[in-house]
């Protein structure tokens, strides 16, 4: 199924430090992929974790990112891209001052729309206060992740 999105029409998610854009849901690319626009304020960004049944890539549009795959880190920038092979261990985090903006796609979709969903809060207003960091929505995507194949890992340790 071919299909076209104009600016600002996808579904908005949000949760705490990220509001997502569903750009191609699973059912608009007949489960072959899932593209989110990413807008990650400073110090925003997942845990470390894994997806077992995807691939997932980056590219940044506007900004730095801080992307970490299989223990190598890089520091992205506009126009870098970023491929994450399944099972690879991997986190992002917004080192800068800016908000950073990117693109990042799933192959195969599976169930990782479903995953958003269930985490993040839908919203009309991308520019709304973003979700407080609290227990209930940590408790929320972690079962969202368990039932989603993604392994949530613990971070890294600190330099001593």
């Amino acid at each position: 199924m071919s299909f076209f999105r104009a600016t600002d029409t996808g579904t908005i998610l949000m949760g705490p430090g990220d509001v997502y854009t569903l750009l191609a849901t699973t059912a608009e690319t007949e489960g072959d992929y899932v593209a989110l626009e990413a807008l990650v304020p400073p110090d925003g960004g997942p845990p470390p974790h894994i997806h077992h049944n995807q691939v997932e890539t980056f590219y940044i549009l506007e900004g730095e990112m801080e992307i970490t795959v299989g223990g190598e880190t890089h520091k992205a920038k506009a126009g870098d891209f970023v491929h994450v092979s399944k099972g690879t261990p991997h986190s992002f985090v917004n080192r800068s001052r800016t908000t950073t903006k990117m693109i990042f796609t799933f192959v195969p979709a599976g169930d990782i729309e479903e995953f958003f969903r269930e985490s993040f809060k839908e919203t009309e207003d991308r520019n709304a206060p973003l979700e407080p960091l609290t227990d209930a929505f940590i408790q929320r995507m972690l079962e969202a992740a368990a039932s989603h194949d993604i392994e949530i890992l613990p971070p890294p340790e600190s330099p001593a």
